[in-house]
């Protein structure tokens, strides 16, 4: 295989020009989102592709930069059961004095906290896992 080597600044370069269209596309998108909601008084429908897409690009762009990064410290499971439950009650408990307790053919709801949280966390683990794998790769190479 053949291996091309390219300077830091040729890098620094490709990065910057990466980025600065990857932002320009977000904040065109987000700007789209809000000429629809709040200029034409579109319902939320007729914007929800645009809205996923601006989401997922966003949250993939700082998912990349953070795996390949490896910033992201590893929580031990003690520590992460603790901030499952503090995010849990801090979501939940506001939501049940606001909204009150969801009716019994409603009862799914009360799982919304507990499986998003659950989810979230699960996926920053896995994003700091990988990411220190990957930096401990390459430093034993």
């Amino acid at each position: 295989m053949k291996h091309i080597l390219v300077d830091e600044r040729t890098e620094q370069i490709n990065g910057l020009a990466s980025f600065f269209c990857l932002m320009l596309t977000q904040i065109a998108l987000v700007g789209v989102i809000v000429y629809k909601r709040y200029f034409l008084g579109l319902p939320q429908e007729a914007y929800t592709e645009i809205s996923w897409i601006a989401g997922l690009s966003m949250g993939g762009y700082w998912v990349i930069r953070v795996y390949l990064s490896g910033i992201l410290p590893v929580i031990s499971f003690r520590k992460m059961l603790v901030i499952y439950l503090l995010l849990v009650a801090f979501i939940s408990i506001p939501t049940y004095f606001i909204h009150g307790w969801p009716a019994a053919e409603r009862w799914y709801e009360v799982l919304y906290p507990l499986i998003g949280v659950a989810v979230a966390l699960s996926f920053y683990s896995l994003v700091a896992y990988l990411g220190k794998r990957r930096l401990e790769q390459m430093a034993t190479q």
